[in-house]
């Protein structure tokens, strides 16, 4: 990837009025007995939302931001890096924000009268049973009431502004002779660091998202790939395809993740046969194919924590690698124990796996759970037996039923 590919983008959306108030009795410069009152009434300052519906939609736009980083971008802090095959999504999301921010703000324009009465009504609940004066009582109210924001404050009070995209500059002056030269500099060596960063923190979370995967496919028999990991609903995406679309976009900036991210892609497309293909030939070939990516994935997978530092995420994708051995060798060792203590000293194992991947782990406890059941069962009837053998029955009166 060149140094042009990579774009810098923010978007930010907040208020210009407050949201709720939490502000010092003191602040208020109320009489010290009104003070001392409120005080006696709470441990803490008031903190009353001023407007239920501005948090409200503050929530729902906020929530669109978010998606908007996680979906089209890698980060580092609060700094949004962009790739240019991502920037029409990143466009559309943009705009969505910007148009719910206009209906919101012409809702609450609309709703500034209810909303106010709303906050006289909370004011004069609150405050009407703590002052029998009615001049202290009056005071308070109106100290409270100024905090509101007017009704041309509230005309438009929610703001989106967006900077960029706009290229990140990553070349270094070679002899910076003047300040401009100096600055340019700087933004090299500054965006850098931060891009290198952001990179690092893509690839860490890929290589967690890849350990969920791996730790999915040992657990999941081709019998059960269904919606549950192949559905695309952008509402209730399956497990697959997100972990997909979080692959796609980081591998645009980690060139280590295109051949896993690949092999993902084939598996989704098996997948999809496997579930779509009537009986027949294509749904065979695509059963078989499912065992084959599956190994693939697990080849890449082993291929990037050797050629990777130490992190959160490598830790994670080194134990789903070498946890995937032990696993397959219990579900083979569990079935043949012969006795309760031959299954009771494999409990440790299992707990182990338990501890850190929670799907094979139910596939674990299940086996396990099952062939406790039939050992149990044939014990207690051998022993049925052997009491039956050493039973000597000489009439009716010997027996217990």
């Amino acid at each position: 990837m060149s140094n042009s590919e990579v774009f810098i983008l923010h978007c930010s959306v907040n208020a210009s009025v407050r949201q709720s108030v939490q502000i010092a009795f003191e602040d208020y410069k109320l009489p010290q007995s009104v003070i001392d009152t409120l005080k006696r009434a709470n441990a803490l300052s008031i903190r009353p939302n001023l407007s239920s519906a501005l948090k409200t939609y503050l929530d729902e736009l906020r929530l669109l931001q978010k998606y908007l980083y996680r979906d089209c971008t890698i980060s580092h802090g609060d700094i949004h890096f962009l790739h240019p095959d991502y920037f029409e999504d990143a466009m559309s999301r943009i705009d969505e924000i910007k148009a719910k921010t206009n209906d919101f703000n012409s809702s609450l324009k609309e709703m500034w009268a209810e909303e106010f009465g709303k906050w006289q009504a909370t004011i004069d609940d609150f405050f009407s049973p703590l002052f029998q004066d009615q001049q202290q009582l009056t005071i308070v109210r109106e100290a409270y009431m100024k905090i509101f924001p007017t009704a041309k404050e509230f005309s438009s009070p929610i703001n989106v502004c967006v900077v960029g995209p706009y290229p990140a500059s990553l070349e270094r002056v070679d002899d910076p002779s003047d300040i401009a030269d100096q600055m340019q500099d700087k933004a090299a060596i500054n965006t850098a660091e931060v891009l290198e960063a952001a990179r690092k923190g893509a690839l860490d979370i890929s290589l967690g998202k890849i350990a969920d995967l791996l730790d999915d496919l040992d657990a999941r028999p081709a019998n059960k790939v269904g919606d549950r990991v192949l559905s695309s609903n952008p509402k209730r995406r399956g497990t697959w395809q997100y972990i997909y679309s979080h692959l796609e976009l980081s591998s645009k900036h980690c060139p280590a993740l295109k051949g896993i991210t690949a092999q993902v892609k084939e598996l989704i497309a098996v997948g999809e046969t496997m579930r779509d293909a009537p009986k027949g030939v294509e749904r065979v070939n695509a059963f078989r194919r499912y065992s084959e990516v599956r190994q693939n994935i697990r080849d890449e997978a082993t291929s990037i924590v050797k050629s990777q530092d130490s992190s959160k995420g490598f830790e994670a994708l080194q134990m789903s690698l070498t946890l995937s051995n032990s696993y397959e060798t219990l579900l083979q060792t569990i079935p043949n124990c012969k006795s309760l203590d031959d299954l009771q000293n494999l409990e440790d194992e299992i707990e182990a796996q338990t501890g850190v991947y929670k799907h094979r782990a139910k596939h674990l406890q299940q086996i396990f759970g099952k062939t406790k059941e039939l050992l149990v069962g044939a014990s207690l009837m051998e022993a049925a037996s052997e009491e039956l053998k050493t039973t000597e029955v000489n009439s009716v009166s010997d027996c217990d039923f």
